[in-house]
């Protein structure tokens, strides 16, 4: 589902209406008579690799509910034996076996809210939008419990009313689907409780069955989290570990409901430091900054109303919060998210034609507000709004309109307009003399505007999908809050998909061959990029993947250089027969420009491997390497070399209590890092942690490392609900 998440649902069944259930009891074990008055379900439909094929491990439903909670079980056949299924954090199980029910309060395909577990009991949930993004950072509190029986697991789900938003009523009628994960003669299926329509690109917008309920009740939450941290550093000073003082803080954030459909969260002094460091990322001969993920929970609910496709929000560069709020509201069609905050320490990015640059700013009052308007189907149109006001002077200001439109059934034709006006900050942050279009890089006090748009549109068939767009970024458009590191470009891209099911025990699953190309030029009409290329991948038996590309540059320019003819071929493998054993690897040749003042051309070899190897239920070991080399043909000169050697050792007592042993080695960088980590989470919200990290250096006298930084930290965070 991590990967082939195709929701929808059965067929349009309706749920008996009744305010008070019958004597479930909430304890994973599916007894018949228990839910003998429950609405029933089957997940008996594959949809991936297979074409609405029957499933070969089938799964029954039931449904039933009281005023204040939804029940949902799940009774999962399958060969115990061989059943894949592990103790984990929570969001971490996405390739086991796992069962998922999928509600749309709303029933007009804006998205839908799921929550599931595997057969240890490792939470799951997700929201998944009408274009088919799947958030998996999206988390509620609901409750599960699980059982192992001899031809089956099962499923309890107890979710609270209260954390589902809707608008109030008498009697409500709910979409809802039920997924399942699982793996039939060793290879990873997709199943759901009804045949889906591949001619209809939006998948919550299928949805056809349905709950009806009255007689519940929503009661509005309130939450306070408070919470503690402490650290103590040290750095090396002259040959020492020179330690400094302890450090604490204390925060508070919190959460109340308005009404069903609109809530306030907020935070004053919070600790936004992650669990576990991000995974590094190759960034040398990257000329532009690096985007990573947000994991932060403050920021979780409504990610799926500001995401746009010119990034217009980036909710990481609210980097240091001093206090941050928001609100939002989801009507029966309007969508509301106002988000405003003071950030400590607010970074500065501006784009470029050929590069971005990346600074720590100073302290700036941040604003966002999106308005979105749904209609039935998926389609919807937008606003949205940003500001910046830097507390020592500067501003930056972003309108935007943007809408989409499913149309014919196939059809989605969707649009984004944004327009900045910037008065930059006088200030030492940025380091550089160039210029553009008479405007200097340096934070001196300039007034400028420019403006970015994207037209997007797709057909999509049971076979075969294509895909248009277009996007162009002014020489001076900058994005306030947003994640645009690249202007000065228009950029035109066409891409056609083929996708082949077979529907017998072949060792062939499904077949998909891509072909696309793609052209950039500057604002001056010269051509700065254009490629073709051809992707080919496969789903075999006995759970293997595989994908070959390959990709033909006409020309790309770089400081004024026009590179020609370059080819690039790539191959990627996956092999995971059993619970045990998860392999990944790729490997990628061809030809690549080294990015200097004075660039040239190279050979490149970029190859890894990422794996996972479950030792036991509770133990694990994540290693992996990557590896890359950029040589001149001529004389084997080399521009650059190095790899990036990580390893994860993570052990579960529980499902909210484990153990993390994270360590890497950065050649590039020429140093490395020890974290370990012990971690208590019984829901999204309230954890415990307690930590360490050592930071490395390489000492080319000793041909060794040495301990350069030690940390040492810990959290308590608890949520009262009152």
């Amino acid at each position: 589902m991590k990967y082939y998440i195709y929701f929808m649902l059965p067929l349009g069944l309706f749920f008996p209406a009744k305010a008070q259930m019958n004597q479930i009891q909430f304890d994973g074990i599916i007894d018949s008579n228990e839910w003998l008055e429950s609405k029933k379900f089957q997940i008996n439909y594959e949809i991936d690799p297979g074409d609405n094929v029957p499933s070969k491990n089938l799964t029954d439903v039931f449904v039933d509910y009281d005023k204040d909670f939804l029940y949902i079980g799940f009774k999962s056949y399958a060969n115990m034996t061989s059943l894949r299924t592990s103790v984990r954090n929570r969001d971490e199980s996405w390739q086991d076996d796992f069962v998922m029910a999928c509600i749309d309060t709303y029933s007009d395909g804006r998205y839908l809210i799921c929550m599931g577990t595997n057969a240890d009991g490792s939470q799951l949930d997700m929201k998944l939008s009408s274009s088919g993004q799947d958030d998996e950072s999206y988390n509620i509190n609901y409750e599960s419990k699980t059982s192992k029986n001899d031809d089956s697991y099962h499923v309890e789900l107890k979710i609270p009313f209260s954390v589902l938003q809707f608008k109030k009523s008498e009697q409500y009628q709910w979409n809802i689907a039920f997924y399942r994960n699982t793996y039939a003669d060793e290879y990873n299926t997709d199943n759901l409780n009804f045949p889906i329509d591949r001619n209809n690109p939006c998948l919550p917008c299928q949805v056809p069955s349905t709950i009806h309920l009255h007689g519940i009740e929503s009661k509005n939450r309130k939450s306070l989290i408070p919470n503690i941290v402490g650290s103590s550093f040290a750095e090396r000073e002259n040959e020492h570990l020179h330690y400094k003082d302890p450090e604490g803080s204390v925060g508070l954030s919190g959460l109340f409901d308005i009404n069903n459909a609109t809530s306030i969260e907020y935070t004053i002094n919070p600790d936004f430091s992650q669990v576990e460091a991000d995974v590094s990322q190759v960034t040398v001969n990257n000329t532009f900054a690096v985007r990573f993920p947000e994991r932060r929970p403050f920021f979780n609910e409504g990610n799926d109303i500001i995401d746009t496709e010119l990034s217009t929000v980036y909710t990481r560069f609210i980097n240091q919060p001093l206090f941050a709020s928001k609100l939002i509201s989801q009507g029966e069609k309007d969508r509301i998210y106002l988000l405003t905050a003071f950030d400590q320490s607010s970074p500065y990015l501006i784009a470029g034609e050929e590069s971005s640059i990346l600074e720590e700013g100073g302290k700036a009052y941040v604003n966002v507000l999106r308005y979105q308007r749904s209609y039935k189907g998926g389609s919807n149109i937008g606003l949205i709004t940003t500001s910046r006001f830097f507390e020592d002077g500067g501003t930056g200001h972003l309108v935007g309109l943007d809408a989409t439109w499913r149309f014919g059934g196939n059809y989605v034709l969707s649009a984004e307009f944004n327009k900045n006006f910037t008065n930059e900050p006088i200030a030492d942050w940025i380091d550089s003399d160039q210029i553009i279009k008479q405007k200097s890089l340096r934070l001196d006090g300039e007034k400028h505007h420019g403006d970015a748009l994207s037209i997007e549109f797709s057909r999509s068939t049971r076979n075969w999908n294509t895909f248009f767009s277009y996007e162009h970024y002014s020489p001076l458009f900058n994005s306030p809050i947003g994640f645009v590191t690249q202007n000065n470009i228009k950029n035109l891209f066409v891409g056609q998909s083929h996708t082949k099911y077979f529907e017998d025990d072949r060792f062939i699953k499904q077949w998909r061959t891509f072909v696309g190309a793609e052209f950039t030029f500057n604002y001056h009409g010269l051509r700065k990029f254009a490629d073709i290329g051809i992707e080919t991948g496969a789903q075999l038996a006995k759970n293997i993947s595989t994908e070959i590309d390959y990709y033909f540059e006409f020309n790309e320019i770089y400081e004024g250089q026009n590179f020609k003819n370059l080819q690039n071929f790539s191959w990627f493998a996956r092999y995971h027969p059993n619970e045990a054993i998860n392999l990944r690897i790729f490997i990628g040749v061809g030809d690549a420009i080294y990015y200097d003042s004075n660039p040239e051309l190279g050979n490149r070899t970029f190859l890894g491997t990422f794996n996972n190897f479950q030792l036991s239920s509770r133990l694990s070991i994540e290693p992996s390497i990557r590896y890359t080399k950029l040589v001149r043909p001529s004389d084997s000169h080399i521009f650059y070399e190095g790899q990036i050697i990580r390893s994860v050792i993570n052990y579960q007592f529980s499902n909210n209590l484990s153990f993390r042993f994270v360590g890497e080695v950065n050649s590039f960088d020429e140093n490395s890092f020890i974290q370990t980590l012990l971690q208590w989470q019984p829901n999204p919200f309230t954890i415990f942690y307690i930590g360490g990290t050592n930071g490395y250096s390489y000492v080319d006298r000793f041909r060794t490392f040495q301990i350069d930084q030690v940390n040492v930290y810990f959290k308590l965070q608890y949520q009262f609900d009152i």
